[in-house]
């Protein structure tokens, strides 16, 4: 006698087959998830490389930002006749002035009104004036000296010292020894020994004449009347610029003095081009 096997009952099937699809489902919701965690990995990497290129191109656009300087403006032109008049007639042009340097002709002339004592007078010497070097040694600029001593109480004691080293053709290397020692953010006080000192630094020969010199009731009446002028022509602050055909009033830059004397000597050759141009040519 032989013996079958048990045949499968309808719920065995049933079991097999629902084994059969959670497990297809488990797959591929695992397949889904890894699929998932993939795309979420690219968008990752595409947005940080999105924000390190914005990052840079911003550090690009303010590094660009930071290193450029915009230009500086020349003074405007003075548009009063009076005005334009009076600025002419404080450029004196003396080949015999000693508080002077550059050439007599050349096409720009800056007159200083300045005070030994002024802090921003002494920033402009200090960090302006050796800018401006090249300019009068091309020829292009003079420089002429007015003394406007009204800061301290020993203000005009140092403008009369400076007139006495001009008097021995050192003006300007008492100008720069003096400028030199002073505070940027101070009001210096001087007294005879101190400004002897610095005529002994600036090459001053004769230092009995020296004294002598700065003592005198004319080089005492000279400052005096040197301030007087000043105010009356309403300057009354210092430093006091008049540039060609225009004027600064306070402390500016070298960058922005060189673009002024760089304007006005423009003009001067435009103008110069144009009488050349207008004058009539002779005929035989």
């Amino acid at each position: 006698m032989s013996v079958q096997p048990p045949s499968s009952t309808p719920t065995q099937t049933q079991s097999k087959t629902n084994r059969a699809t959670v497990i297809t489902l488990v797959v591929i919701a695992v397949i889904l998830a890894v699929i998932a965690a993939l795309l979420l990995q690219n968008v990752a990497r595409h947005r940080q490389g999105a924000a390190a290129t914005s990052q840079a191109a911003t550090s690009t656009t303010s590094a660009a930002a930071a290193t450029t300087v915009p230009e500086p403006t020349p003074a405007p032109p003075v548009p009063d006749a009076q005005t334009l008049e009076l600025i002419r007639s404080e450029t004196h042009r003396d080949p015999a002035d000693a508080q002077a340097k550059g050439k007599v002709d050349a096409p720009v002339v800056m007159v200083v009104y300045s005070d030994f004592a002024c802090p921003y007078c002494t920033q402009f010497a200090q960090k302006v004036e050796p800018e401006l070097a090249d300019l009068v040694d091309q020829g292009t600029l003079r420089i002429e000296w007015r003394d406007l001593a009204q800061i301290s109480p020993t203000s005009p004691l140092a403008a009369q010292a400076g007139r006495a080293a001009a008097k021995q053709g050192k003006f300007w290397e008492f100008h720069d020894a003096v400028y030199a020692a002073a505070d940027p953010q101070g009001h210096p006080e001087y007294t005879e020994d101190s400004l002897v000192a610095f005529a002994k630094k600036a090459g001053v020969a004769d230092i009995d004449r020296f004294r002598t010199d700065m003592n005198a009731a004319e080089t005492v009446s000279a400052v005096t009347e040197a301030k007087e002028h000043a105010h009356s022509i309403g300057i009354t602050g210092t430093p006091f610029m008049i540039v060609g055909e225009t004027f600064i009033s306070g402390y500016q830059d070298a960058e922005y003095m060189k673009a002024v004397i760089n304007s006005q000597a423009a003009k001067v050759k435009t103008s110069d081009t144009s009488k050349t141009s207008a004058a009539p040519t002779a005929t035989r």
